[in-house]
């Protein structure tokens, strides 16, 4: 029912909530001391339905998917053989690598050898495995055929032959007792199944022998398979009942359900096999397209009566839903459910105010119906009979079951002389409701409008579709996180786009790391005097004094190679223009993809800049191949002084006078250096 703190407005039924069915041993005992089956008759001999099953046929009242109907190899008695084909084929057949793949053995007659045929995938037709002239002639009087991949295992009397590649290569032969069947299990290995015994002998490709599995099984094995998670299934015959038993290599094994194994390995197409053949219904293209072959190989004229999987009708009835209101009217039923063709779901309540009811009572739904109004006399407590039916092949599935009270229609909100006659009130309540329902359902999607704009809470699928209405464009190697990252973080990239937060903030969520943004403008050097300690300036020599013939050559006033040649706009503008709106990003090395990292940069630079993209090498790593204090120094060159008590070599560790760049002043982080990116202090 609804979390808020005022009173509950609706009941929910499934697996979350519960489904409070009512089973025979239920003991609920209400005020008026009535126990559970007098709840049912009434409690004074009335009838109150209990002439049919409370539940019955339908399960999965645990699962989040919803009720259903329950599987014809759910019985108590235990599993049949026909429900179990599709995980334990005949033995003559085998599943191989493919939705339509298989393998049939076809036993030896006095007109020919036997062989190992090829189910088609395109033609559906058996082929043989080895075409004429290629058989290697080894089958004498196979009993069963396995697959696993491109590994093949056919059963012998007195051993086991293993191919690979589809049989184009024979790996080994397995001599071995009495076997009977065979299965290919992970890690080059075959399992055998030998009569008289439910141990099970694990044997390499080649034939080695690896050791004994003992299983504990009953009976007598009669399918052997294996999971694609290293276990092994077991179907064993104790002369009474099948059993399904599930264990690994290193785990014991125990029983196991019918559900179970459904949940852990895909059926098969087999749907049914008799004395003259078998039928496969296709998964692929041709899907739903049952075929019949015969033993041999061949179509067949006739087909078998296909087993259906499902049971075809199945009841579930609820226990007293209290509303916790005294002559609540209950105002509407709504059932949301998965429902095939062919099948059916029906509903009946019935509201008591004393716990009391007769078979009158009970209101029906319409045919097909799963939104209806409660048309009952006010009552405290609901009761519900759900009735699932089907035709056996597939089976409706219910979700979930809402129950709202009390009822609360738009003629609420007319005057007092519209709700005068009790029959003009009911009418119109219920005619207003028709309307009330299409509403309710706007109203609850303009409330789920903004989860639809949560880049949290949408699939994946949806992450596109909402970039586009924000205008971003996603690359096609990113993830689904990093979409999402980007998507939460869209508003405060506009308000801030253009400044080197955004897009620091960008290259972040992308490629995880944190970039080193480098504005050219800021390392012109044309007059520009920076103070040291103290207040003396660098001097003269560690600035650039422009000059009209040192950034630019021209004609009468540059010697050749003294001054580069450009050709666009006013040499004299050259100190502002030359680095004016141009930056750089710089990324340690491997960090990102150079041409990646340039288009996230072209969409988030501003339109009158240029910006450019570098991810750094090996560069200077101090402490690996260099170590301060010992061999580098980050501080300026001593003076040039000749003789004295540490003499100055020429062209050797000495400066007379500083370079065309100003002074050698060791690495200069931000200036010729940026951390992180060619250098890393350690």
């Amino acid at each position: 029912m609804t979390c808020a703190p005022h009173n509950a407005t609706f009941r929910l039924l499934d697996a979350h909530v519960g489904w409070d069915e009512l089973t025979d041993g239920d003991e609920h005992t209400g005020g008026d001391g009535l126990t559970g089956r007098d709840e049912l008759t009434g409690g004074d001999g009335l009838t109150g339905g209990d002439d049919e099953p409370m539940t019955e046929g339908i399960v999965g009242f645990e699962d989040p998917a919803g009720i259903r109907l329950a599987f014809r190899g759910s019985a108590p008695e235990g599993p049949t053989r026909d429900r179990l084909l599709p995980w334990f084929p005949d033995p003559r057949l085998a599943p191989g690598c493919g939705p339509c793949a298989w393998y049939l053995l076809v036993p030896g007659s006095p007109a020919g050898a036997p062989r190992l045929l090829r189910r088609d995938g395109c033609t559906g037709d058996w082929v043989p495995v080895w075409q004429s002239g290629c058989d290697p002639g080894l089958l004498r009087a196979p009993v069963a055929v396995a697959a696993r991949g491109h590994r093949l295992a056919v059963v012998e009397p007195g051993r086991v032959l293993v191919w690979r590649r589809d049989g184009e290569q024979l790996s080994g032969v397995i001599r071995v007792r009495r076997p009977s069947l065979a299965a290919p299990a992970p890690d080059d290995e075959v399992l055998v199944a030998c009569r008289g015994t439910t141990d099970l002998r694990r044997y390499d490709s080649a034939g080695g022998f690896r050791g004994v599995l003992r299983t504990g099984a009953p009976g007598e094995i009669i399918g052997l398979r294996t999971g694609p998670d290293r276990t092994i299934w077991l179907l064993t015959d104790d002369g009474e009942q099948l059993l399904i038993h599930r264990g690994g290599r290193h785990g014991s094994f125990r029983t196991a359900t019918f559900d179970e194994l459904s949940a852990a390995l895909p059926p098969s197409a087999l749907t049914s096999v008799d004395e003259d053949g078998f039928c496969l219904r296709d998964t692929g293209p041709d899907a739903g397209v049952t075929t019949c072959s015969s033993w041999q190989g061949l179509a067949r004229t006739t087909t078998p009566p296909v087993t259906t999987p499902y049971v075809t009708d199945g009841s579930y009835v609820t226990t007293l839903i209290d509303s916790g209101l005294s002559r609540c009217r209950w105002h509407r039923v709504r059932v949301e459910a998965d429902v095939p063709a062919g099948t059916a779901v029906a509903v009946r309540i019935v509201v008591t105010e004393d716990r009391r009811y007769d078979e009158t009572d009970w209101q029906t739904a319409a045919p097909g119906a799963t939104d209806f109004l409660v048309d009952q006399p006010p009552g405290r407590f609901l009761r519900l009979r759900l009735r699932l039916s089907g035709d056996g092949a597939t089976t409706p599935v219910v979700h979930r079951i809402r129950l709202d009270f009390p009822r609360a229609t738009s003629a609420d909100l007319l005057p007092p002389a519209f709700r005068q006659d009790p029959a003009a009130d009911d009418f119109t309540e219920r005619f207003l409701s028709l309307f009330d329902s299409s509403l309710a359902d706007l109203d609850r999607v303009i409330e789920r409008y903004p989860a639809l704009l949560d880049p949290a809470g949408v699939p994946d699928r949806v992450l596109p579709w909402l970039a586009g209405l924000l205008g971003l464009s996603f690359e096609a190697g990113w993830d689904a996180r990093t979409r999402r990252e980007l998507l939460a973080a869209a508003p405060e990239l506009y308000r801030r786009r253009g400044t080197p937060w955004a897009l620091r903030k960008a290259v972040r969520i992308v490629f995880g790391v944190d970039p080193v943004i480098d504005e050219l403008a800021g390392d012109r050097r044309w007059a520009h005097l920076r103070d040291t300690v103290g207040g003396a300036g660098p001097g003269l020599g560690s600035v650039r004094l422009f000059g009209r013939s040192a950034s630019r050559f021209r004609v009468g006033g540059s010697e050749l190679g003294a001054a580069p040649l450009r050709a666009f706009g006013d040499p004299d503008n050259d100190p502002l223009t030359a680095h004016a709106h141009r930056f750089r990003v710089l990324l340690p090395a491997g960090a990102a993809d150079e041409s990646a990292l340039g288009r996230l940069v072209e969409r988030q630079a501003p339109a009158h800049t240029v910006g450019s993209v570098r991810t750094g090498g090996a560069g200077f790593v101090v402490g690996s191949r260099s170590t301060v204090g010992v061999d580098t120094a980050f501080v300026p060159l001593p003076p040039p002084v000749l003789g004295g008590e540490h003499p100055l070599r020429l062209n050797r560790d000495g400066v007379l006078r500083p370079g065309p760049r100003g002074w050698r002043r060791g690495v200069g982080v931000g200036v010729v250096s940026a951390v992180g990116v060619h250098t890393r202090v350690w």
